[in-house]
């Protein structure tokens, strides 16, 4: 009798406790609403997950990817806490990220007001050792925080940057085409009557934000009031696609656009309106007789590498990229990064692409996920310039 009252014990505890550590689960787009605070994923780059209340300061976010595994392993994350009212005392906050097809990659930060970004102290995020989850601590104050994997740059942070390149005037702003839930696609032309065309490219893979560091920092130099800017854009066309993916980013997805595709694997097939806007864009360019001489595609990865053609893949001009880069190293301080040259392959990606239809330089210019924003920056400089001095060396 005492073993059968004994085991129903432990059956109502053990039920108990489950019930427990469960709790409430609040799915995706609903706030997660306990009696310390609230989190929220109702703006532009958010991606929470399912919510599970452990506790009035405890909450379990599981972060999805927008379509099925397998998928590129880049655990996009962004919410925002809002301390409840009235806070009488600073919270301190706990959030277990559970990832689902993918593991722990992205050094968190934390922003107040969505435009200045701090990381998160190494004591304050713990991960597990298979990757799978991570605990972050954060002290709530009496404001909002926005937590993220990255940087938010969604696409009303291009919008600006895109408004101030046009009010200087020598650069004008039009749309390349609609993402396929109709956002516009924009993209810079810089002396539209030059034969000779420089093309850059960049997010075509919403978390890849060191990249897009480096992006606006580049296309900023190239469109400088400085000497060797001028004489370039005198010479040569200068087309930039700064945010090829823009629904990707606006979503918090963690690698491909609303069709379910990896648009740096989509050029060739040309399946989706992005890249179909790319497509049409290099038919005009090569109707009117203009000649694409340089292509760059802006890209984070883990480390600072540009992936290259290696030498049994001849460009024209030749030795080019060997030259740049080797010019731009002995510039660079602070900033490490390779050469990797490969083979061009099958792969339907943007380099492999525009070698095989234009035989020119070709180069995935890849920012490491946690590279220092400000190296980066400096770096992508000196990279502009060196490009900018080389290509006027050419007799093209």
């Amino acid at each position: 009798m005492t073993t059968t009252i004994q085991r129903a014990l432990l059956l109502v505890v053990t039920t108990v406790l489950a019930a427990c550590a469960t709790g409430p689960r609040i799915p995706a787009g609903q706030a997660c609403v306990t009696a310390a605070m609230t989190v929220s994923d109702s703006f532009h780059g958010a991606r929470r997950g399912t919510c599970m209340i452990i506790s009035a300061q405890h909450v379990r976010l599981d972060i999805l990817p927008e379509d099925d595994p397998p998928i590129n392993d880049s655990p996009w994350f962004a919410f925002r806490l809002e301390p409840a009212e009235p806070i009488n005392a600073t919270i301190a906050a706990k959030i277990t990220l559970r990832y689902k097809g993918g593991h722990h990659r992205y050094w968190p930060k934390y922003s107040y007001d969505g435009l200045l970004w701090w990381s998160f102290e190494k004591q304050d995020v713990t991960a597990a050792k298979n990757g799978r989850r991570a605990v972050l601590n954060i002290t709530l104050e009496d404001r909002p925080v926005y937590i993220a994997a990255q940087e938010l740059i969604t696409p009303s942070i291009y919008d600006s940057w895109l408004d101030s390149i046009t009010d200087r005037g020598n650069a004008s702003r039009s749309v390349l085409g609609r993402s396929r839930y109709g956002q516009a696609i924009y993209r810079l032309d810089v002396n539209e009557d030059a034969h000779d065309v420089l093309l850059i490219t960049g997010r075509q893979h919403p978390p890849e934000v060191s990249g897009a560091f480096a992006f606006l920092a580049f296309a900023d130099t190239l469109l400088a009031d400085t000497d060797i800017a001028r004489e370039f854009r005198q010479r040569f066309r200068i087309v930039a696609i700064p945010l090829l993916n823009p629904d990707g980013v606006n979503g918090g997805n963690w690698r491909n656009n609303l069709g379910g595709v990896d648009l740096n694997r989509d050029w060739g097939p040309f399946t989706q309106p992005e890249t179909q806007a790319i497509r049409d864009l290099l038919a005009e360019l090569d109707a009117d007789g203009h000649r694409i001489r340089m292509f760059l595609d802006f890209h984070s990865t883990k480390r600072n590498v540009f992936y290259t053609q290696n030498d049994d893949f001849v460009t024209d001009p030749p030795d080019f990229m060997n030259q740049w880069l080797e010019r731009s190293a002995a510039r660079i301080e602070n900033y490490e990064f390779d050469n990797q040259k490969n083979e061009v392959s099958e792969q339907a990606n943007s380099k492999n692409y525009m070698y095989k239809r234009y035989g020119i330089p070709t180069s995935t210019y890849e920012v490491g996920d946690e590279t220092d924003r400000t190296a980066a920056q400096k770096a992508a400089i000196v990279f502009a310039e060196e490009l900018m001095k080389l290509m006027l060396s050419q007799d093209y």
